[in-house]
Protein backbone atom coordinates (compact mmCIF):
# COMPACT_ATOMS: atom_id res chain seq x y z
CA UNK A 1 0.00 0.00 0.00
CA UNK A 2 1.12 3.60 -1.02
CA UNK A 3 1.65 6.44 1.78
CA UNK A 4 -1.47 8.18 -0.21
CA UNK A 5 -3.39 5.05 0.34
CA UNK A 6 -2.48 5.41 4.36
CA UNK A 7 -3.38 8.74 4.42
CA UNK A 8 -7.01 8.36 2.70
CA UNK A 9 -7.26 5.63 5.54
CA UNK A 10 -7.08 8.07 8.54
CA UNK A 11 -10.18 8.40 10.30
CA UNK A 12 -10.97 10.61 13.34
CA UNK A 13 -10.80 8.20 15.62
CA UNK A 14 -7.00 7.54 14.57
CA UNK A 15 -6.60 10.98 15.70
CA UNK A 16 -5.11 11.32 19.72
CA UNK A 17 -5.73 14.61 21.05
CA UNK A 18 -4.26 13.81 24.36
CA UNK A 19 -1.04 12.73 22.56
CA UNK A 20 -1.20 14.87 19.63
CA UNK A 21 -0.54 12.40 17.57
CA UNK A 22 -2.23 10.70 14.25
CA UNK A 23 -2.28 6.79 14.34
CA UNK A 24 -1.39 4.94 11.11
CA UNK A 25 -2.93 1.28 12.32
CA UNK A 26 -0.88 -1.27 10.68
CA UNK A 27 -3.37 -3.05 8.59
CA UNK A 28 -3.79 0.28 6.82
CA UNK A 29 0.52 0.98 6.37
CA UNK A 30 2.51 -0.13 3.95
CA UNK A 31 5.20 -1.91 6.24
CA UNK A 32 1.99 -3.81 7.73
CA UNK A 33 3.47 -1.92 11.25
CA UNK A 34 1.44 0.43 13.50
CA UNK A 35 2.94 4.37 13.03
CA UNK A 36 2.02 7.66 15.32
CA UNK A 37 2.26 10.70 13.02
CA UNK A 38 2.88 14.01 15.27
CA UNK A 39 1.13 17.10 15.38
CA UNK A 40 1.58 20.64 16.49
CA UNK A 41 -1.43 21.52 18.61
CA UNK A 42 -1.12 25.02 17.80
CA UNK A 43 -0.05 24.64 13.94
CA UNK A 44 -2.11 25.16 10.87
CA UNK A 45 -3.60 21.41 11.01
CA UNK A 46 -5.21 21.23 14.35
CA UNK A 47 -8.15 23.48 13.27
CA UNK A 48 -8.64 21.31 9.93
CA UNK A 49 -8.71 18.07 12.34
CA UNK A 50 -11.18 19.61 15.16
CA UNK A 51 -13.77 20.63 12.14
CA UNK A 52 -13.16 17.19 10.76
CA UNK A 53 -14.07 15.67 14.27
CA UNK A 54 -17.35 17.16 14.19
CA UNK A 55 -18.20 14.73 11.63
CA UNK A 56 -17.95 11.83 13.95
CA UNK A 57 -15.58 9.36 14.85
CA UNK A 58 -15.38 6.83 11.36
CA UNK A 59 -15.12 10.15 9.57
CA UNK A 60 -11.89 10.03 6.98
CA UNK A 61 -10.16 12.75 7.27
CA UNK A 62 -9.09 13.09 4.34
CA UNK A 63 -12.97 12.34 3.02
CA UNK A 64 -15.40 13.51 0.88
CA UNK A 65 -17.04 17.18 2.78
CA UNK A 66 -19.29 14.54 4.44
CA UNK A 67 -16.30 12.39 5.59
CA UNK A 68 -16.90 9.36 3.40
CA UNK A 69 -14.23 7.72 1.98
CA UNK A 70 -12.62 9.03 -1.04
CA UNK A 71 -11.18 6.78 -3.59
CA UNK A 72 -8.51 9.11 -5.21
CA UNK A 73 -6.28 10.49 -3.23
CA UNK A 74 -5.32 13.18 -6.14
CA UNK A 75 -9.01 15.00 -5.83
CA UNK A 76 -8.86 14.48 -2.32
CA UNK A 77 -5.25 16.54 -1.86
CA UNK A 78 -6.54 18.95 -4.37
CA UNK A 79 -9.67 19.34 -2.69
CA UNK A 80 -7.83 19.91 0.64
CA UNK A 81 -5.53 22.77 -0.93
CA UNK A 82 -8.47 24.56 -2.70
CA UNK A 83 -10.32 24.81 0.46
CA UNK A 84 -7.18 25.68 2.63
CA UNK A 85 -6.34 28.62 0.18
CA UNK A 86 -9.67 29.66 0.60
CA UNK A 87 -10.99 28.97 -2.41
CA UNK A 88 -14.89 28.20 -3.07
CA UNK A 89 -14.43 24.55 -5.21
CA UNK A 90 -17.16 24.19 -7.77
CA UNK A 91 -16.92 20.40 -8.93
CA UNK A 92 -18.62 19.27 -12.51
CA UNK A 93 -18.79 16.00 -11.70
CA UNK A 94 -16.31 13.29 -9.83
CA UNK A 95 -12.83 13.97 -10.91
CA UNK A 96 -13.19 16.98 -12.54
CA UNK A 97 -12.81 20.63 -11.46
CA UNK A 98 -13.57 23.57 -12.84
CA UNK A 99 -11.73 25.90 -15.27
CA UNK A 100 -11.14 28.34 -12.53
CA UNK A 101 -10.46 25.77 -9.78
CA UNK A 102 -7.91 24.18 -12.56
CA UNK A 103 -6.06 27.79 -12.63
CA UNK A 104 -5.97 27.96 -8.68
CA UNK A 105 -4.34 24.74 -8.40
CA UNK A 106 -1.75 25.55 -10.94
CA UNK A 107 -1.13 29.30 -8.97
CA UNK A 108 -1.09 26.98 -5.83
CA UNK A 109 1.75 24.92 -7.30
CA UNK A 110 1.92 22.22 -4.29
CA UNK A 111 2.05 18.30 -4.25
CA UNK A 112 2.04 15.92 -1.73
CA UNK A 113 5.27 14.66 -2.25
CA UNK A 114 6.94 17.90 -1.47
CA UNK A 115 5.87 18.26 1.83
CA UNK A 116 8.06 15.39 2.56
CA UNK A 117 11.31 17.84 1.22
CA UNK A 118 9.62 20.81 2.70
CA UNK A 119 9.15 19.62 6.20
CA UNK A 120 12.70 17.67 6.34
CA UNK A 121 14.29 20.83 5.27
CA UNK A 122 12.72 22.98 7.89
CA UNK A 123 13.29 20.42 10.49
CA UNK A 124 16.93 20.45 9.72
CA UNK A 125 16.88 24.37 10.01
CA UNK A 126 15.35 24.32 13.53
CA UNK A 127 18.15 21.99 14.64
CA UNK A 128 16.10 18.45 14.98
CA UNK A 129 18.85 16.24 15.08
CA UNK A 130 19.22 14.13 12.01
CA UNK A 131 18.44 11.10 13.02
CA UNK A 132 14.73 11.97 13.70
CA UNK A 133 14.03 13.08 10.37
CA UNK A 134 15.22 10.58 8.30
CA UNK A 135 12.55 8.68 6.07
CA UNK A 136 13.45 5.36 7.66
CA UNK A 137 12.62 5.88 11.16
CA UNK A 138 11.66 2.24 11.77
CA UNK A 139 15.30 1.23 11.32
CA UNK A 140 16.77 3.93 13.75
CA UNK A 141 15.23 3.09 17.30
CA UNK A 142 13.71 6.31 17.84
CA UNK A 143 11.03 6.40 20.08
CA UNK A 144 7.74 7.73 19.51
CA UNK A 145 8.50 9.42 22.41
CA UNK A 146 11.85 10.94 21.31
CA UNK A 147 10.11 12.09 18.34
CA UNK A 148 7.14 14.07 19.78
CA UNK A 149 10.00 15.35 22.37
CA UNK A 150 12.08 16.92 18.79
CA UNK A 151 9.14 18.45 17.13
CA UNK A 152 7.55 20.15 20.50
CA UNK A 153 10.46 22.00 20.87
CA UNK A 154 10.63 22.55 17.12
CA UNK A 155 6.75 23.90 17.40
CA UNK A 156 7.58 25.74 20.51
CA UNK A 157 10.31 27.99 19.02
CA UNK A 158 8.04 28.91 16.04
CA UNK A 159 5.73 30.10 18.14
CA UNK A 160 8.36 32.21 19.93
CA UNK A 161 9.68 33.50 16.72
CA UNK A 162 6.32 34.08 15.49
CA UNK A 163 5.71 36.29 19.00
CA UNK A 164 8.81 38.43 18.65
CA UNK A 165 8.16 39.12 15.05
CA UNK A 166 4.32 40.42 15.85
Amino acid sequence: MRTEGEMLRIQNRHVDWDRHQIAIPGQNAKDGENRRIPFDPHGRLTPILKRRSALGPNAYVFGTPSGEFQQSFKTAWEALLLVANRHETKRINPGSWTDRDRAKLRQIDLYWHDLRHEGACRLLADGVDIRTIQQTQRYLNITDEELRKSMTGVWERRRQLRAVSQ
